[in-house]
């Protein structure tokens, strides 16, 4: 194609410059291009800085383990089959759960089993629960613990259940429950605050780190009551009760670390999966408004460890209530 002549006026030149079609094109396509460079070397950063994700095997990954377990010591069981309440009647409860302390190999479970995590921070939960009546025997109850710092980490637990008698004799009672719960622990897991000089965490480590635990779960519960005064000859208020739970369990680990090799270690775990879960105690009423119920909760927990075959390392721990009905 033949080039036109273009006359282009520069201010400050008296002579008119010649410049043709085709250089304009080819300056326009070389702009073109230096913007794209530009662009792709602003958004090639930002998509390095992503945070990657990872998706953990739920049966056998260590870091899925200690998510598992440590939601399922949160798991909100009941104790007891669910009485018949009239409707509105409130029964206000607190409990105390026991967290057992991990040993050291247990406690080694980041990046696949062979790096030492903090995770003994608490000994125990606390939470309240408030049980309320409604109408055609069912009632509701539910949990809120909000996000205090308490024990070098903070969590924030919610929890709520809908619960039914579904057959009941003068002694026995059997009942169900469906619940559903959100648990947000924050704390330092991966790089306590206190690892200089550990030469567990110094490797790895250079600060304090801040994780997240995000824990959603739900499941239904089967529970059945039996009152000991139903036994010919003995004469005590005292009932004994045992429970089974199946729940699922969606769970993330956001990992924030500074690392000792001088970037910050972002990544975000998750897994999912079911478990299983059973429960077994007594309750005892001290007077009309007043109980007391205790007891055991168990559930298997599989795992594969570096060196080992899968195997099972259950949570067992002691659950304690106290209610007063109003």
């Amino acid at each position: 194609m033949k080039n036109e002549k273009r006359d282009i006026g520069l201010s400050g030149c008296h002579r008119p410059v010649t410049i043709s079609a085709g250089a304009i094109d080819s300056r326009r396509i070389g702009l073109y291009c230096l913007a794209a460079g530009f662009i792709l070397s602003c958004a090639a950063p930002a998509a390095a800085q992503q945070v990657p994700s990872e998706e953990l095997d739920f049966h056998r990954r260590p870091e899925a383990w200690a998510m598992k377990y440590f939601a399922s010591a949160m798991l909100f069981t009941g104790y007891g089959a669910p009485e018949r309440m009239e409707p509105w009647d409130t029964m206000l409860s607190l409990e105390v759960v026991h967290l057992p302390s991990l040993d050291r190999e247990e406690r080694r479970v980041g990046f696949g089993g062979t790096k030492l995590e903090d995770l003994n921070k608490a000994p125990a939960i606390i939470r309240p629960r408030v049980t309320v009546g409604l109408p055609a025997d069912f009632s509701a109850t539910f949990s809120y613990a909000p996000p205090l710092d308490v024990f070098d980490a903070k969590a924030a637990l919610f929890a709520a259940s809908l619960n039914r008698p579904l057959w009941e004799t003068e002694s026995f009672r059997v009942g169900a429950r469906v619940f559903a719960q959100y648990a947000n622990v924050r704390g330092a897991f991966t790089c306590p605050e206190d690892h200089h000089g550990d030469p567990e965490f110094d490797p790895w480590c250079s600060g304090q780190s801040n994780d997240i635990l995000r824990a959603y779960i739900h499941g239904v519960e089967v529970m059945a009551s039996y009152r000991l005064d139903g036994i010919p000859g003995v004469e005590t208020d005292l009932v004994t009760y045992a429970g089974l739970s199946v729940q699922y369990m969606d769970l993330e680990f956001e990992v924030d670390s500074p690392r000792a090799e001088g970037f910050r270690d972002n990544r975000r775990l998750y897994t999912d999966g079911y478990t299983w879960a059973a429960t077994a105690g007594t309750s005892y009423p001290v007077t009309d408004r007043i109980e007391l119920a205790g007891g055991v909760f168990y559930t298997p927990l599989s795992v594969e460890r570096p060196g080992r075959d899968r195997r099972t390392e259950a949570l067992f721990n002691s659950r304690v209530q106290v209610s007063y009905t109003f």
